[in-house]
C-alpha cells in the first residue's frame, strides 16, 4: 500500500500534563473497538471490575461512561491511568491514533493530523508563519486500519488529486481563500457530474469577488447545532466566545443587520493589528483544509458543499480568534492554538444545510 504522510505528521508528539485543552478532559464519546472491548470484559481482578464498571454499551457501540471532568481514568495529574497502568497495549484504538487522522482510499493511504489537538494546531502554526509548504511523503507498507470510501473510480480519484493541487497553488499564487472563483469552480463541477460532462479545471476559474459573511450567516451556522448550552462543561473557552459573539453581534443583527455588520469587520479588522500575517494563516488554514478534507467529495461527489464548508469553517476561525483577542493587547501562538483546537472540535457541528452561495 502506498502511504503518504504529511510533513507535520511525523513532528508530533503528545504533550500530555501539559495539553492547554487535554483531549481527555472532554466529554467525547470514544469509541471502544470490539477487541479492547473484550480485553476489558475478560480481565481478573479488581482491575477489571473497574474496566467493566467504567464502559457502557449502547446500540452495539462501546464508549467509555461519561464523567464531570472526561475520562474516568483521567488521573489528577492528567495522565491516562491505564496507559500508566499498561502502556498503549490496553488503550482504545482512537486515543492511540488521535490527532492522526488516517485515511484509507484503497488505492493509497494519506496521513495527516486533526487540528481539534493544540498541539497539532501549533505545529500547524509553525509550518504556516515559516512559510513551510505542507508536503506528503510517500511510502510503501501495510496498514491495519479500514477503508474510508465505497467508491472505486481511480479515474475520478485522480482528477481529486490534480484539481487539489491546482487549487492550493491558486491559494499560493494570491487566490483568498473566500473567493468567489472557487465556488464558481465548485459549482460548474457540481454540474459536470450530474450531467456526466467533463470535469473543468480551477485554474479555468478567477474572480475579484469574496464571499460575504454576514451575521445572519454566522447566527444559522452557530446557533443551529455548533453552539448549545452544555458546551459550558464540554468546551468552557468555545463556550464563552460564542455567548460573547451572542451578547456583541446576536440581537443586534436581528434589530439592525447593517449595523451589526459594520460592528463585525471592525472586530475583523483590529485583529490585522495584533496578527500582521493573518492573511497568510487564514489561507494555510484552508490549504490545511483542502488536504484534509477535499478528498471527501471522492465519496459524496459534493464540490460545492465541501469547497463552501472549507470557506465557513475559515471565517469561523477569524471571528473566534478575533473576539478572543479583542480584550487582549496581544495574542501568542500558543493561544492561538489553543482557540484553532477547542473550534475544531466542533467545527463539523456547521450546519450545512445552512451553508449557501
Amino acid at each position: 500500500m502506498e502511504i503518504k504522510r504529511i510533513s507535520i505528521f511525523n513532528e508530533f508528539k503528545c504533550i500530555a500534563k501539559d495539553c492547554p485543552a487535554n483531549c481527555c478532559r472532554n466529554i467525547w464519546k470514544v469509541p471502544i473497538d470490539p477487541t479492547m472491548y473484550g480485553k476489558y470484559r475478560s480481565e481478573k481482578g479488581i482491575w477489571g471490575l473497574l474496566l467493566r464498571c467504567s464502559t457502557v454499551k449502547k446500540q452495539g457501540v462501546a464508549t467509555f461512561r461519561h464523567t464531570f471532568r472526561g475520562c474516568p481514568f483521567l488521573g489528577a495529574d492528567h495522565l491516562c491511568g491505564i496507559q500508566k497502568k499498561h502502556g498503549t497495549s490496553y488503550m482504545p484504538v482512537v486515543c492511540i491514533q488521535f490527532p492522526r487522522q488516517l485515511y484509507n482510499l484503497n488505492f493509497f493511504c494519506e496521513e495527516t493530523l486533526y487540528l481539534s489537538c493544540p498541539e497539532a494546531a501549533r505545529l500547524f502554526l509553525v509550518s504556516a508563519a515559516g512559510d513551510r509548504p505542507f508536503e506528503f511523503t510517500v511510502t510503501e507498507g501495510n496498514v491495519d486500519y479500514k477503508v474510508n470510501t465505497t467508491n472505486d473510480d481511480r479515474e475520478f480519484l485522480d482528477y481529486l488529486l490534480n484539481a487539489r493541487n491546482e487549487l492550493i497553488q491558486m491559494l499560493e499564487s494570491g487566490i483568498s481563500f473566500d473567493s468567489m472563483a472557487l465556488l464558481h469552480y465548485g459549482q460548474d463541477s457540481q454540474i459536470a457530474c450530474l450531467r456526466k460532462t467533463p470535469l473543468p479545471s480551477p485554474q479555468d476559474y478567477e474572480s475579484r469577488e469574496h464571499y460575504q459573511m454576514t451575521c445572519g450567516k454566522i447566527d444559522d451556522w452557530i446557533l443551529n447545532g455548533f453552539y448549545h448550552p452544555r458546551l459550558r462543561t464540554i468546551s468552557p473557552l468555545l463556550y464563552q466566545l460564542c455567548r460573547k459573539y451572542i451578547r456583541k453581534f446576536g440581537r443586534q443583527g436581528k434589530r439592525n443587520p447593517g449595523a451589526a455588520n459594520q460592528k463585525l469587520a471592525a472586530l475583523q479588522e483590529s485583529l490585522y493589528e495584533k496578527m500582521p500575517d493573518l492573511r497568510k494563516i487564514l489561507n494555510r488554514y484552508y490549504e490545511y483544509y483542502l488536504l484534509t478534507g477535499f478528498l471527501d467529495i471522492y465519496e459524496d461527489y459534493s464540490f460545492s458543499k465541501h469547497l463552501l464548508f472549507g470557506i465557513a469553517k475559515t471565517h469561523l476561525l477569524h471571528l473566534f480568534i478575533a473576539l478572543y483577542a479583542e480584550d487582549r493587547e496581544n495574542i501568542n501562538p500558543h493561544e492561538i492554538a489553543t482557540v484553532m483546537a477547542v473550534y475544531e472540535r466542533r467545527a463539523q457541528q456547521i450546519s450545512l444545510s445552512d451553508l449557501n452561495g
